[in-house]
């Protein structure tokens, strides 16, 4: 009987093993990294939306130090295209993620060495914006769509219906917010912003915002910064605030912002007109205070064709903005010092707009 208990004992310690031993090996959620105190800036990745239906979408990488620029460096390391029209870039961890709208695909590589680690096959879906939170990525899709994937295995594990046409979202206190622009339903565009549980990643809110809203980042925490570009027409870009304690609109400021950044305190807005084809101001806004610090950021007489994208450096206040030129043509990346004088262009790709500075391995993980 005694041989019997240990024969069964050692029986079921056999099969357990194995399964203990791939769940410690099982690759846990990788960190959010930020900047260490000491660390620089060493480059910068550039994503070129390339032009609809041409699948000239590309990555381009700006080396700080020695000034030498890569104009296609997905395509040098991975040797393929990058894919159809390249809507938005985030880094996570160790990762760059990649949203390639109309090939419908996110593309993840390795920051440092920029090889493909998986194509996120997302067909169907049209992805267009992406954010983090504690391990898993969260992707609007113009199909109606919040995608839910895990950064550690790179699967799909989820989804939840907002509204029409998602595009920009942002992780804030606990939430999800994700702009429904009906952008694909002209000229009905919509007018709100749905607000997820992280949770239960279900939608418990959507919220009454101007029409068309496309762009939108957290501050603190605590608010949520939300463009509306309008129907470019008869009613213009609308900047808003949502208090996200109470998820209601606080704010509406006479501003009409088409894009921003925010960094510590301060928002870098920007606008262009597209009917008339002239970029009207880039200022800066002071979060806490709510007024405009600095009317005409830009101050040694640079001028701006076609602003596109903009980043600013967490660590110096460096500003980069892309310049889309002509949109047909390669565009132009700017840095500003915080001052608005600037440091340095150089020529992009086509249609430049997400950047991502390169910290390099001096980052650590947020705490």
């Amino acid at each position: 009987m005694r041989f019997c208990n240990f024969l069964k004992v050692n029986l079921l310690w056999f099969v357990l093993l194995p399964l203990l031993a791939a769940s410690c090996h099982r690759p846990g959620p990788e960190p959010e990294p930020e900047p260490r105190p000491d660390a620089y800036a060493k480059g910068l990745y550039i994503l070129n939306e390339g032009l609809f239906q041409l699948n000239n979408s590309t990555l381009s990488y700006y080396d700080f130090t020695t000034g030498d620029f890569t104009e296609n460096i997905f395509l040098d390391v991975n040797h393929r295209g990058l894919g159809d029209v390249g809507n938005d870039m985030k880094q996570y961890g160790t990762k760059l993620y990649i949203v390639v709208n109309n090939s419908n695909i996110v593309e993840v590589v390795d920051a440092k060495t920029v090889k493909s680690l998986k194509t996120i096959n997302m067909s169907g879906k049209q992805p267009r914006q992406i954010d983090f939170h504690e391990g898993k990525a969260y992707i609007s899709c113009f199909d109606g769509d919040v995608v839910r994937v895990d950064t550690a295995s790179l699967e799909i594990e989820a989804s939840v219906h907002t509204g029409p046409n998602p595009d920009g979202l942002c992780v804030c206190n606990g939430k999800i917010y994700v702009c429904n622009s009906g952008g694909l339903n002209y000229p009905n565009y919509g007018n709100t912003v749905s607000v997820i549980d992280l949770a239960t990643f279900t939608v418990t809110k959507d919220i009454t915002v101007a029409v068309n809203p496309v762009r939108v980042k957290a501050y603190n925490d605590r608010y949520v910064y939300v463009v509306s570009n309008g129907n470019y027409a008869d009613v213009t870009y609308t900047f808003q605030k949502i208090d996200s304690q109470v998820d209601e609109i606080v704010k509406v400021y006479d501003l009409e912002v088409l894009n921003f950044d925010i960094c510590q305190n301060l928002a870098y807005i920007y606008t262009y007109n597209f009917n008339t084809m002239a970029s009207a101001w880039i200022s800066v806004l002071d979060l806490e205070t709510d007024e405009i610090v600095k009317e005409q950021f830009i101050s040694d007489g640079t001028t701006l064709k076609t602003p596109y994208g903009i980043k600013v450096n967490p660590l110096n206040g460096d500003v980069y903005i892309t310049d889309a030129g002509t949109f047909t043509t390669n565009g132009d990346i700017y840095c500003f010092d915080k001052e608005g004088k600037k440091k340095f262009s150089f020529e992009g790709g086509l249609n430049p707009s997400a950047m991502v500075i390169d910290f390099g391995e001096q980052l650590v993980a947020k705490k």
